[in-house]
């Protein structure tokens, strides 16, 4: 069982599938960290919009 070109290339969409799959669920759980919110989804375009905190400091307990 070599690394041929042809296996490479049938597993290569697999791989990417489960990738992104992989990516997706990391997004999706780490999105409710804080720190995670700041040093990455605050740096993407299209999400940084719905997790900028706007409430001002008078509404915030602590």
């Amino acid at each position: 069982m070599g690394m041929s070109a042809s296996f490479l290339g049938r597993l290569a969409p697999n791989l990417a599938m489960w990738g992104f799959a992989g990516a997706g669920a990391l997004f999706v759980v780490g999105s409710a960290i804080p720190l995670f919110q700041n040093d990455i989804l605050l740096k993407i375009p299209g999400v940084a919009a719905y997790y900028t905190d706007n409430t001002p400091d008078s509404d915030k307990p602590f």
